[in-house]
């Protein structure tokens, strides 16, 4: 299971336990679950970008290359 489908899965069960008297603190954690994802996209795709971004790579070999010689 994936961490979105899992966020999801979360998300459902909180909405199943949901009251009148608990609706306030369900909404504030799933807010808390929606905010947690978003933060983890952005971290991933910030990464990702800077694992695979062939300038970023070209850059890496330059410093191997100088603290080689």
């Amino acid at each position: 299971m994936s961490e979105r489908d899992q966020a999801a899965w979360a998300i459902q069960a909180l909405k199943d336990l949901q009251t009148d008297g608990n609706h306030f603190t369900i909404d504030g954690i799933i807010k808390v679950i929606d905010d947690q994802q978003a933060e983890i996209e952005s971290l991933r795709g910030s990464m990702e970008g800077q694992l695979w971004s062939p300038t970023s790579w070209h850059q890496d070999q330059q410093a191997q290359q100088q603290t080689k010689s």
